[in-house]
């Protein structure tokens, strides 16, 4: 992942994962609130303390890609944030959702993961990219994952008709 963030180029379109597009060899693209990645972003970067994925190498403040049927987000900080008011049953920490939920929200298939996403990487800071991402007006983050790529971008997606519209 040379360009974590790419604010450059079109976003994929959120898709619903359906048997076309997997037999098309795509992966599903997830959509995700900037504002809510970010707080999960500053909350990571905070911590004292980090989850270590895999017990060798400590990661960091990181956001986790949780991948299974469905993908969320979290924080790896420690002591982990609480669930969100209004968010859905079984998380005991607080996740991100993709905008869409229940049949319409794409669906992965594959083994389950976690993934970690660096926010401090000396190559690429990706906090400092979400921050400067939220002060230009962008609101969304995209997420794909195959086998072997995470794709993440940012982008700013217009309000559905009929939505406040908020600058």
């Amino acid at each position: 992942m040379n360009d974590p963030l790419n604010t450059s180029r079109p976003s994929p379109q959120p898709s619903d994962g359906g048997p076309e597009q997997r037999a098309a060899g795509m992966p599903p693209v997830f959509r995700f609130n900037l504002a809510a990645v970010l707080d999960l972003a500053e909350h990571a970067v905070a911590a004292e303390q980090h989850v270590d994925l895999d017990g060798n190498d400590p990661t960091g403040p990181a956001l986790l890609i949780v991948a299974n049927t469905i993908v969320c987000l979290t924080s790896n900080g420690l002591p982990p944030l609480p669930p969100s008011p209004g968010q859905p049953p079984p998380h005991t920490v607080r996740v991100v959702h993709p905008d869409t939920l229940g049949p319409d929200q794409p669906r992965r298939d594959g083994s389950d993961a976690v993934i970690a996403l660096p926010l401090r990487r000396p190559d690429a800071p990706l906090i400092d990219d979400l921050r400067a991402a939220a002060r230009e007006g962008l609101n969304a983050v995209t997420i794909s994952i195959s086998d072997a790529t995470v794709a993440f971008s940012v982008t700013r997606v217009p309000p559905a008709p009929g939505t406040p519209h908020h600058s």
